[in-house]
């Protein structure tokens, strides 16, 4: 299994065609960066999310979906595969959370529908949710004393697990050592933010990009 190591930050706020601008949940964030921070902070902006539904059991699903993602479908519970242009999380048996940070959701989509047959199901829910990305050396002390999950002694490297950060529901994946990828749900992502904030107060907190 490839990881991804960084996402490049883009803007949170950009005018598209005639006067619709476009605005990512934590768009309006302002924060004064600590020099000293031990824990940073990224909106991944307008990153392209998908669930999709198949029969884990079918060969052609599986190799319907690998070839249009390359990358073929995690299928042991709570695991993940990556390559250069998508993450993939196994959510439930028959259930994967595809990301793509640098792809339109309806490319992806797109190209999953060219390659399945029978029963399965696609959903962009690029515009009900959101990327983060957590790290720092500190950032394993947050998550402890946030989630309810022990990120300490059950967490490796590719795990995905579905927890509560506070009180809301988050998809939470260990991408490298000292760097979480999380999903929130668009509602809850201010909530999340100052959540986090203020349990980073003590070991500083830097916003990158920002």
């Amino acid at each position: 299994m490839s990881n991804l190591t960084t996402f490049d930050f883009s803007a949170r706020a950009e005018n598209t065609q005639g006067a619709t601008r476009r605005e990512t949940p934590l768009h309006h964030i302002i924060h004064p960066n600590v020099e000293t921070a031990k824990v940073a902070f990224n909106e991944v902006a307008f990153c392209a999310q998908l669930t999709l539904r198949g029969n884990p059991d079918s060969a052609d699903f599986l190799a319907g979906v690998e070839k249009a993602l390359g990358v073929a479908l995690p299928l042991t519970p709570l695991s993940s595969h990556a390559s250069d242009s998508y993450y993939v999380f196994w959510i439930g048996p028959n259930e994967w959370l595809i990301l793509a940070p640098n792809l339109a959701p309806a490319a992806v989509e797109a190209s999953l529908r060219a390659e399945l047959t029978g029963h399965f199901a696609v959903v962009d829910v690029s515009g009900g949710q959101t990327l983060m990305t957590l790290s720092g050396e500190a950032i394993r002390e947050v998550l402890q004393k946030s989630c309810g999950y022990d990120v300490e002694a059950c967490f490796p490297v590719g795990k995905v697990v579905t927890t509560h950060f506070a009180k809301a529901t988050v998809v939470l994946h260990h991408q490298i050592e000292g760097t979480y990828l999380m999903v929130v749900r668009r509602s809850f992502a201010d909530y999340v933010w100052r959540w986090l904030a203020d349990a980073s107060a003590e070991f500083g907190l830097m916003v990158k990009g920002a």
